[in-house]
């Protein structure tokens, strides 16, 4: 399936992120957050759906809040800077919000993830925002426990809104905490780790 059977529409907004998943708790990076929210974003829990796509790894379908969101994966403008501090890749993604899903997608089968997630929103100067936008700006990292068919995993992210250089991507890079079970390996978006656990049924 291509992202034009889904939409034909220019994408609302586009982000650099980078993930990690875990299959146990991550207490030093789920602390970084709290402390650096300061007590203004109280853990926000929701029921996404995902609707995972064979091979496709690089475009992601879900339903969050009744909204339908598309995301597909494309090439980035500028190298990961060489110095680029926490292990694993940079992904650009350009997004979409739509009505609803078109009928290509109906035989697809949803995959219920149950998130409780803390989120923290920083401003160019990382200092903690809390207001709303859309499209999304600034800066995100998130700290989430999910469940997927009653397994419970952990994933913590960063996400910049549009196309950063690669110098202020390293500034921003270096103030995320290097903690040793953020590792290449285990770095990779939602519709990538989907499918992977698909693979292993």
């Amino acid at each position: 399936m291509y992202i034009e059977a889904i939409t034909n529409q220019k994408p609302e907004y586009r982000t650099l992120e980078i993930r990690w998943f875990f299959t146990s708790p991550v207490e030093e990076l789920h602390s970084f957050l709290i402390e650096k929210s300061d007590g203004e974003n109280e853990p926000e829990t929701r029921t996404d759906t995902y609707f995972p796509i064979a091979e496709r790894p690089d475009l992601g379908l879900k339903i969050r809040n009744e909204n339908y969101e598309v995301k597909q994966r494309r090439e980035w403008e500028i190298p990961n800077p060489e110095s680029q501090p926490l292990p694993g890749k940079f992904e650009a993604w350009d997004k979409w919000s739509l009505d609803k899903f078109p009928e290509a997608t109906s035989e697809i089968t949803g995959l219920a993830v149950l998130k409780k997630r803390t989120l923290v929103k920083l401003d160019k100067e990382f200092k903690v925002v809390s207001s709303s936008t859309w499209p999304p700006k600034g800066i995100q990292i998130e700290y989430t426990e999910i469940q997927i068919e009653a397994v419970t995993y952990y994933t913590f992210a960063l996400e910049v809104s549009g196309i950063p250089t690669a110098e202020s991507l390293l500034d921003i890079s270096r103030n995320i905490p290097i903690h040793p079970r953020l590792t290449a390996e285990n770095c990779c978006s939602y519709p990538a780790f989907i499918l992977g656990l698909n693979a292993k049924k």
